[in-house]
């Protein structure tokens, strides 16, 4: 790594600068480890120095560019990039072709790869949380203080993707030892200074590079923290010609500057700001550029820096503007043979021998186990190096929760191959604050809230213990507090007691209208003990004790068991969960199945049982998704009391009666879901739009309010959903047979629900 220093005025103080021997490299063109063409072409040729500038996703407009120097067989000697332009750099140094790279670039998903690990990958544990915690909004709690994480998108998936894209490259720590020799541009955030990654960890560089202040969390390399280059150097020309450049061809990207009357906003004056600033730094290298150098200016107009959805659009615009420059790019034309000749060299210096791993090492374990982390790692002293099953190593390890990222490499350390997969503890952890608001109401008087926080204590000992302690002020009233503590370094089996506390009003209704309206209190302990298989499915089983009771506001009607009434019961539940998302799921399937079994020997009132069971099972097809759900539940002849019987009703759950209006000893649902998405969001505030409609089929039998249950009731509903960063935001309308319709607005998700 070498480092150059600016001062406040933007003039170049002197810093140390690594030269590059790109006359040796020509002499030892036949070398595996050198990039540079034959001596006798590098005799008759000056060295060309590609520098991509940064611009986000415009930045996938230099795979454009990239492609037309392929067709007009110009070759690169070495490359400099900032930002997106240090991706699409690396890659194509790694001698990727143009269009391999455009085929990467172009089947990745922004949107998945811009948020938090795969859901597959989260311990089943973990994963009842976004059922309720639906913006994903996690604090830290150090020292009495709440500590925001470092960055607002998380960057495993990123680090990740980045190490899909070079892994070409190897364990090649020196960037001069690439097929093509590489540069990647980085700002010290500590001193202010240009930071130029020639070595080390190529996709640590990359991420360095790109690493936009305030949007990702900086980089920490050899002691100090680094964002990205744009700041210092956007477009790194003088960087290329320290590196082999005799000639530079350079590649801004940009948009057109927003029009007064679209600087209204904080943020449109605050990205305006920034882009004039960025842009003073670039115009400064562009005006280097010399008689023999060639600009290729690309102009984006209508996608912006997070338009990742656009990535496949700026590729084209790459290529109409270096067309426009044909003119100027055909002096560095090769001839057929010595291009294709070029090209064979940069196969073989890409093509490094296999690697088996002598040794695996951890790094980075300070408040977690190392021990609890190998084993969940499947790669093995003794195997062949394998980039992908490494990456899926770090991935599993980032998905329990712990880690903001874990990287992974193998070197050479003492003539043995170790693979080092280093932990980057989350520095805000390992406490959290998790913070949540839900709100519904179906516009005739039944509308409830709630503001819910999630306090977690994680690694209380050496085997992952955590304590969890949940709060919602509204409709309900809910405390719990549950202690999880695995039972070996696997953490496969584990115990988890705990306690809870709920309120809630609820209303009744009858064949007139509501009959009665509930305040209803229900608490309790329970110990569960259960195995984690692995991170699709769960085992519990437990005894609980507590306590059950009931006051009817409304005076005068009846109302059956009002309490106190207690309660003791073994309870079971089995869950399978492999969705993508648990809101707006595009694929997967979900199940749950419980058990409740009341003793009068455990203190209960009666003896009576009750089963239920969930399974749902969703697909995409485009824009399409389709859902099929089914669910019901039985009291197996056993007579439940009436606060556990079953209460259905509400959106997706027989849409056209009112919230909790259906109560039985049993039932059965099933729906079939169609959503479409009509519109995407910017990644900074959610996913998509979509547009939908339910077909709904089911009845409850045994009613409370004693109608007769024949046959079973058609319905369904229509909506209209928005997967939005604050949560689901659902508004829809729902019609069941007999006439009855309901109209509901949900904002955020409420407390978890299970079906008993």
């Amino acid at each position: 790594m070498r480092v150059t220093r600016e001062t406040e005025r933007g003039r170049t103080r002197a810093g140390s600068v690594l030269a590059t021997g790109c006359l040796l490299a020509a002499l030892h063109a036949g070398d595996t480890a050198s990039a540079q063409p034959p001596a006798r072409e590098q005799a008759t040729r000056p060295r060309i120095g590609l520098v991509l500038g940064g611009g986000g996703a415009k930045g996938a407009a230099h795979i454009g560019v990239i492609k037309v120097l392929e067709e007009m067989r110009i070759p690169v000697d070495c490359i400099a990039g900032t930002s997106m332009g240090s991706i699409v750099g690396a890659a194509y140094a790694t001698g990727m072709p143009a269009q391999q790279l455009e085929q990467i670039i172009t089947a990745v998903k922004w949107k998945e790869i811009l948020a938090s690990a795969p859901r597959q990958e989260i311990p089943v544990h973990r994963k009842s949380q976004d059922f309720v915690f639906t913006m994903g909004l996690e604090l830290g709690v150090k020292a009495g203080a709440l500590v925001p994480p470092g960055g607002i998108v998380p960057t495993h998936q990123i680090d990740a993707l980045l190490r899909r894209i070079v892994a070409g490259a190897g364990n090649a720590s020196d960037f001069d030892a690439l097929p093509i020799p590489f540069r990647a541009v980085a700002t010290n955030l500590e001193t202010g200074a240009m930071t130029v990654f020639d070595r080390g960890d190529l996709a640590m560089a990359m991420r360095a590079s790109m690493a936009v202040p305030g949007a990702f969390a900086p980089v920490e390399y050899d002691g100090q923290l680094h964002v990205d280059g744009m700041l210092v150097r956007n477009l790194p020309v003088d960087v290329a010609r320290s590196a082999c450049a005799d000639v530079v061809i350079a590649v801004p990207v940009g948009s057109p500057p927003r029009p007064r009357e679209m600087l209204g906003s904080l943020f449109a004056v605050a990205g305006q700001a920034m882009d004039i600033a960025i842009d003073a730094n670039e115009k400064a290298q562009l005006a280097t550029l010399g008689e023999g150098d060639v600009a290729i200016p690309v102009v984006l107009d209508g996608i912006g820096s997070v338009d990742f959805a656009k990535v496949p659009d700026a590729i084209p615009i790459g290529e109409e503007a270096a067309r426009r420059v044909a003119d100027a790019l055909s002096r560095y034309r090769l001839p057929p043979g010595e291009y294709a000749e070029w090209r064979t060299g940069l196969v073989k210096a890409a093509a490094g021998p296999a690697v088996r791993i002598d040794e695996l090492r951890l790094t980075g374990f300070e408040a977690t186990n190392p021990e609890v982390a190998r084993t969940f790692i499947r790669s093995r002293a003794g195997d062949p190096y394998d980039p992908q099953k490494a990456d899926a190593d770090a991935t599993r390890l980032v998905g329990r929760g712990d880690y903001s990222a874990v990287s992974y490499g193998i070197d050479n350390a003492d003539g043995r191959n170790v693979l080092t997969l280093k932990a980057t503890e989350k520095p805000w952890g390992p406490n959290y604050l998790l913070s949540d608001i839900n709100l519904s109401t179906d516009f005739r008087g039944d509308t409830a809230w709630g503001l819910r926080m999630d306090y977690e204590r994680r690694w209380l000992n050496s085997l992952g213990g955590e304590f969890r302690t949940a709060l919602q002020f509204g409709r309900p009233n809910f405390f719990g507090a549950e202690f999880y503590q695995p039972l070996g370094l696997g953490q496969r089996f584990f115990v988890a007691p705990s306690v809870f506390a709920n309120q809630t009003l609820a209303y009744l209704y009858g064949s007139g209208g509501r009959i009665a309206q509930l305040d209803s209190r229900r608490y309790g302990i329970q110990l569960d003990a259960g195995a984690a298989l692995g991170t699709w499915g769960e085992f519990r089983a437990g005894i609980m004790r507590g306590e059950y009771t009931a006051d009817n506001r409304i005076a005068g009607s009846p109302f059956p068991d009002p309490g106190p009434n207690a309660l003791g019961a073994f309870t079971t539940r089995f869950i399978y969960d492999t969705l993508d998302k648990r809101m707006f799921a595009t694929r997967g399937a979900y199940a749950i199945v419980t058990g409740h079994l009341s003793e009068t020997g455990l203190g209960a009132e009666k003896d009576y049982r009750t089963v239920a069971f969930q399974v749902q099972k969703t697909a995409s097809f485009g824009r399409n998704v389709w859902t099929a759900l089914l669910r019901g539940g039985s009291d197996l002849d056993s007579d439940p009391p009436f606060y556990d019987q079953f209460k259905v009703g509400g959106l997706f759950n027989f849409s056209g009666y009112r919230v909790g209006e259906l109560i039985g000893r049993e039932y059965a649902f099933g729906a079939l879901q169609l959503r479409r998405r009509v519109a995407d969001l910017n990644e900074t505030l959610g996913t998509g739009v979509y547009v939908g409609a339910t077909v709904e089929v089911g009845n409850v039998f045994e009613r409370f309010d004693a109608v007769p249950s024949r046959g079973l009731l058609a319905g369904g509903s229509v909506f209209v959903g928005i997967d939005s960063k604050v949560g689901p935001i659902y508004l829809a309308y729902g019609l069941s047979q007999g006439g009855h319709h309901a109209l509901y607005l949900y904002v955020g998700a409420s407390i978890e629900a299970v079906p008993r």
